[in-house]
């Protein structure tokens, strides 16, 4: 790529770094799983994740410019009185300030690879976000009282301009 291009572009090779990295990790799984003759899968804890969401996006900082400083997390607790074998799990989203000093880096109820995806989909892509204000018409029954969807775009800005952006703010 020459000197002066798009962060567009660094965004696209960013992305496609991501998702090699990804891929990777996968192949390596599988190739793992295939080895395995009884079938079974041993689930190792493995800092993979964390440090791929770490290194994507905590600290992309050409990236960062005039974009949402906004990271989410997926956290998942197990739900007492679950059985063992098939636990049972409560899923919540966080939602940090990438400064803040109450990142939950490290924690062992965050899941990481869902998170990855997570932060991949809401930086990397334009999405529609629809928001849904609800009542319990029933146990198993919901009804829509208001609705709103609006388009989430990506921002991107030319290096040059966030660089003389960055100068005279």
């Amino acid at each position: 790529m020459a000197l002066g291009g798009s962060t567009y572009l660094k965004s696209a090779t960013m992305l496609e770094q991501l998702l090699e990295e990804i891929n990777f990790q996968r192949t390596k799984e599988m190739r793992q799983l295939m080895k395995d003759e009884s079938g079974f899968v041993v689930l190792q804890g493995t800092t993979y994740w964390t440090d791929l969401f770490v290194r994507h996006f905590l600290f992309q900082e050409e990236h960062s410019i005039d974009c949402d400083d906004l990271l989410f997390f997926v956290r998942k607790r197990h739900v007492k009185g679950s059985s063992r074998y098939l636990p049972k799990y409560e899923t919540d989203v966080e939602v940090f300030r990438k400064d803040s000093k109450k990142l939950p880096i490290g924690d062992p109820e965050i899941d990481w690879e869902e998170t990855v995806y997570l932060n991949l989909i809401v930086h990397q892509f334009d999405y529609t976000l629809t928001l849904a204000i609800c009542t319990r018409t029933s146990p198993k029954e919901l009804q829509v009282l208001k609705r709103h969807s609006q388009k989430v775009s990506v921002i991107r800005v030319p290096a040059a301009a966030a660089s003389r952006e960055r100068v005279t703010s």
